[in-house]
C-alpha cells in the first residue's frame, strides 16, 4: 500500500497524541487487512467493520486514536468459506490462527498475522513500513438466533455444559470414570465423536463452537456474536443490520460497515460519539509485549535516557566573541613590533596575513549579524587597507619601525573597537519551526515579537528528513519554507548561521533530535546543540491536547512518546497548555529521571495558556447572514442506505421546520463524502430522491448546500450541529459545540 511519507508522523486527534510508531503499526495492519480484503472480493465474501474499527470508522474515519487493533466480522457462512481458502490464498510469511490449526487456542475468532515471529530483515520493514512486530487482523464469526427463545436457552445450557467439562478437565482432571460419562452424553447430544487420545479439552471446544453455528439464516430474524449472547445477552441485533454494508473511509482506504452501524454502536457503547479512554480489553500498546520480549532477549531498543551531564555553559555571545577577537588581533599587533625590531620580517608578514584573516572574518561575521554597510564594517575595511600597505612595503625588503607598526594598527583596532561598541544590537529572536502546519501556534508569538522595534525577528523553518529508525537510513532533505503564510518573512537555512549570531531567544517546536520514530531534523539544530547558541532556548510543543486525569490510562501512557525528549531536557524555558498539563508533565519526568531531578523541571516548565488560545481557520460569515445562527445538518450515507423512505420523510420534515425558523437559522447542508458511489446503484430510486431534494434546497435563501471536502472550515465557523452521528458530529463536539443527533422515527 502506499502511504505519504507525512501519514508517519506523530499526530494529535480528538485530543489525543498518537507516536509515530503507531502510525507505522496501523500502517501494517492495513497491510493486513488488504490481504484479506482481496481474498474477500476474489471469492466475493462480505466483511463488516466490528468493535474499535467500526467505531473509530464512523466516529474518526480512522482507528480509534488511543486504539491499536482491529476488528472485523463475517456471517457464519462467509466466515467458514474464508477458512477454507486461507491456507491457499495467504501470501508467503502470513499466518492465521484459530482453534482448527492451533491446539490450545479456545477463541472462536480467527486471527491472521503478517508473520509468526519478530522480524528485523530489511524487506520485511520496507513491507510493514518500520514495524518489526507482529500485527494481524481479529475475524469473528456472526451467528444466527432460533426464532424459538426456549431453542435459544436449550442452545446456551449446551453450551456451557460443554465448556464446563472442557474447563473442569483442563484444570482438574476428572476422574476417568466421570470424564467418560461426560463425554459419552456430549457425544449422544452432540452427534460428534470425540478421540480419547488426543487433548479432550481442545476438541471439547471445537464443539462449542460447532454449538454456536446451529442455526441458519432462514430459521432466524436476529444475528449475534453468539459467545458473548449466550454468557450476558449482549451483541444481538436484528439480522437486516448485515444485510448490506456501504464503504466509508477509513485512513488512506475504506472499510464496510453494517448499514445498521448506529444501532450497533448504541448497544455496544451507548453515547458512541463520546470520548472514552479508560483502557479496554487488552494491553496498550499491543506491541509492548514484544519490545519486553526483545529486552528479555538483550536487545537494545531506541530509547532517550535522561542524560545527567545535559547543562552545558552557553558560547560566548557575538559581543563576547568579537571582543574576544579583537583583544587576539591586539596580541598579534604586539607581537608584529616585536618581530620587526629584532629584524624578523618574514615572520612578522606571516602575522600581518594573521591580522587581515582575523579582521576579514570579524566583518563577514558583523554583516550576517547585522547586515551590510555597518560603521564597524567600514572601519575594519580602512584597518585591512593599512595591513595591506604595510605588509607591501615589507614584502619589498624596506624596513619598518616594530613600535611605529604596532601604534599604527592598534589606533586603528581601536577606532574598530568603538564603533563595535556604538553599534546598537536589537534583541535577536529566531523561530526555527519545522512544520508550517504547526506554525499557527507560534505566530501571535511572532508577531508580538514584530511589533517591538527594538527586537530583530526571524523565522528559520528547519530542514528535516523522514528516517527509518531501525536500519539509520535517512532520506532526502526536506523544508515547508514555501507553504508558509506570504506575509511572514523567511531566512533560509543555509543562509543564517547559528553559532556566528548567537541570538538571544530561539523557540523550537521540535522535541525529539534523533529520537523520533519516523522523523528527524539536521544534527544542526538538535535542542542539544542550539542550547549553546542562544541565551535562552523556548520549546513550545506543537500540539494541544486534552487534559489527562487518573481515569485517563492511556493518556498518561502516552507522555511517554513526547514528555521526556531532548527538547524539553536542554530547553531553558518550556510553555504548556496549562497547569494540569504542567502537573502532569513534571510527575513523569520525575519518574523517567528521578525525583530528584523535580526542582529543575519546576524552574524552567510553565503554564502558557494563552500561547495556545489560537482561533480555528473557518469560513469567513457572510455579511448578509447578519446575527443569525448556523446549524451544520447532515445525512450520513448509511442513513439513507438502512432507512430509505423513511430518511427522506425525515429530511422533508426537517426542512418544514429549518425554513420556519430561517429568521433565526442559517442552515449548512453538509453532503456526505462519496454519497454517490454508494448509493446511485445500489438505492437509485432513493438516491435520485435525495438529490431532487438537495437540488429544491439550493434555491432557499436560508440553506447553504457545502461539500464535504469544503466541510473543516464550515465547522469551524458554525454555532451547533443537527444531523446523524459521525464524523462531524464529532468534530462539532470536540469543538464543544452543541451537537444533536437526529431520530428518524420521529418526525
Amino acid at each position: 500500500m502506499n502511504f505519504p511519507e507525512t501519514y508517519f508522523e506523530d499526530e494529535v486527534v480528538a485530543g489525543y497524541f498518537i507516536d509515530a510508531r503507531m502510525k507505522c503499526c496501523w500502517a501494517a495492519t492495513l497491510e493486513v487487512l488488504q490481504v484479506i480484503d482481496k481474498i474477500c472480493k476474489k471469492y466475493n465474501i462480505p466483511y463488516f467493520a466490528e468493535w474499535g474499527t467500526l467505531l473509530g470508522t464512523v466516529r474518526h474515519g480512522g482507528f480509534i486514536p488511543w486504539d491499536d487493533d482491529m476488528d472485523i466480522c463475517m456471517k457464519r457462512p462467509d466466515y467458514e468459506r474464508f477458512l477454507k481458502v486461507l491456507d491457499r490464498e495467504l501470501p508467503k510469511g502470513y499466518d492465521y490462527l484459530n482453534y482448527h490449526n492451533q491446539e490450545d487456542y479456545w477463541d472462536v475468532m480467527t486471527r491472521v498475522v503478517n508473520s509468526s515471529e519478530i522480524n528485523y530483515k530489511p524487506e520485511f520493514l520496507d513491507k510493514y513500513h518500520n514495524m518489526p512486530y507482529v500485527v494481524g487482523v481479529d475475524i469473528f464469526p456472526l451467528d444466527y438466533l432460533a426464532r424459538d427463545k426456549k431453542l435459544v436457552q436449550t442452545q446456551k445450557d449446551l453450551v456451557e455444559y460443554v465448556k464446563s467439562v472442557a474447563d473442569v478437565n483442563g484444570t482438574q482432571h476428572m476422574e476417568p470414570e466421570e470424564l467418560e460419562y461426560h463425554l459419552l452424553r456430549i457425544e449422544e447430544l452432540c452427534k460428534q465423536k470425540i478421540d480419547r487420545k488426543k487433548s479432550i479439552k481442545d476438541q471439547l471446544y471445537k464443539i462449542v463452537c460447532s454449538l454456536y453455528a446451529i442455526y441458519g439464516e432462514r430459521e432466524s430474524d436476529e444475528i449475534a456474536l453468539m459467545p458473548l449472547y449466550l454468557e450476558n445477552g449482549g451483541c444481538v441485533y436484528p439480522k437486516s443490520y448485515f444485510q448490506d454494508s456501504i464503504r466509508m473511509p477509513f485512513e488512506n482506504m475504506t472499510m464496510p460497515v453494517p448499514i445498521g452501524y448506529d444501532d450497533i454502536l448504541k448497544k455496544k457503547y451507548g453515547d458512541y460519539m463520546k470520548n472514552v479512554r479508560k483502557g479496554g480489553s487488552h494491553d496498550y500498546p499491543y506491541f509492548e509485549a514484544q519490545e519486553e520480549f526483545l529486552i528479555e532477549k538483550d536487545v537494545n531498543l531506541p530509547t532517550y535516557q535522561y542524560p545527567k551531564d545535559w547543562k552545558k555553559s552557553k558560547l560566548p555571545t557575538f559581543r563576547e566573541d568579537i571582543d574576544r577577537r579583537i583583544g587576539l588581533l591586539a596580541q598579534v599587533h604586539e607581537k608584529v613590533g616585536m618581530l620587526l625590531a629584532v629584524g624578523e620580517q618574514e615572520l612578522a608578514l606571516q602575522c600581518l596575513e594573521k591580522c587581515q584573516e582575523l579582521a576579514i572574518g570579524m566583518g563577514r561575521s558583523i554583516e550576517k549579524k547585522v547586515g551590510e554597510g555597518s560603521e564597524t564594517v567600514t572601519c575594519l575595511e580602512k584597518y585591512c587597507e593599512a595591513v595591506f600597505q604595510i605588509y607591501e612595503v615589507l614584502g619589498q625588503g624596506n624596513a619598518l619601525d616594530g613600535a611605529t607598526v604596532k601604534s599604527m594598527l592598534d589606533k586603528l583596532m581601536d577606532v574598530v573597537k568603538m564603533s563595535f561598541e556604538k553599534l546598537q544590537l536589537k534583541k535577536e529572536i529566531v523561530f526555527m519551526p519545522y512544520h508550517a502546519a504547526h506554525w499557527r501556534l507560534l505566530e501571535p508569538l511572532w508577531k508580538e515579537a514584530v511589533s517591538n522595534e527594538e527586537n530583530d525577528v526571524k523565522v528559520v523553518p528547519l530542514p528535516y528528513f523522514y528516517k527509518k529508525i531501525w536500519s539509520g537510513e535517512v532520506g532526502e532533505v526536506h523544508c515547508d519554507r514555501e507553504a508558509f503564510p506570504e506575509y511572514v518573512p523567511i531566512t533560509m537555512f543555509e543562509d543564517y548561521d547559528v553559532q556566528n549570531n548567537h541570538p538571544d531567544v530561539i523557540v523550537i517546536q521540535n522535541p525529539w533530535d534523533e529520537w523520533n520514530y519516523t522523523v528527524t531534523v539536521h544534527t544542526n539544530y538538535y535542542a542539544e546543540v542550539l542550547q549553546e547558541q542562544c541565551e535562552e532556548l523556548i520549546y513550545i510543543p506543537w500540539f494541544k491536547l486534552d487534559e489527562m486525569n487518573p481515569e485517563d490510562g492511556r493518556g498518561l501512557k502516552s507522555r511517554k512518546y513526547f514528555v521526556p525528549m531532548p527538547g524539553l531536557v536542554y530547553a531553558d524555558k518550556v510553555y504548556l497548555q496549562s497547569e494540569g498539563m504542567k502537573e502532569s508533565y513534571i510527575d513523569y519526568l520525575c519518574q523517567w529521571a528521578g525525583e530528584d531531578t523535580k526542582e529543575i523541571w519546576e524552574g524552567k516548565i510553565e503554564a502558557a495558556p494563552k500561547i495556545y488560545d489560537i482561533p480555528e481557520e473557518a469560513v469567513p460569515r457572510p455579511d448578509q447572514w447578519g446575527d443569525k445562527k448556523v446549524l451544520i445538518y447532515h445525512i450520513s450515507g448509511n442513513g439513507l442506505m438502512e432507512h430509505k423512505q423513511r430518511m427522506l420523510d425525515k429530511i422533508r420534515s426537517s426542512l418544514y421546520v429549518f425554513e420556519k425558523q430561517a429568521e433565526h437559522i442559517q442552515i449548512v447542508w453538509l453532503q456526505d463524502a462519496m454519497l454517490r458511489e454508494r448509493l446511485e446503484k445500489r438505492i437509485p430510486a432513493t438516491y435520485r430522491e435525495y438529490k431532487h431534494l438537495v437540488n429544491q434546497a439550493r434555491d432557499k435563501g436560508w440553506i447553504t448546500i457545502v461539500e464535504a471536502e469544503e466541510g473543516a472550515k464550515w465547522l469551524a465557523m458554525a454555532d451547533a450541529y443537527y444531523g446523524d452521528a459521525g464524523r462531524n458530529a464529532q468534530a462539532m463536539r470536540e469543538r464543544n459545540k452543541p451537537v444533536m443527533l437526529q431520530n428518524v422515527d420521529i418526525s
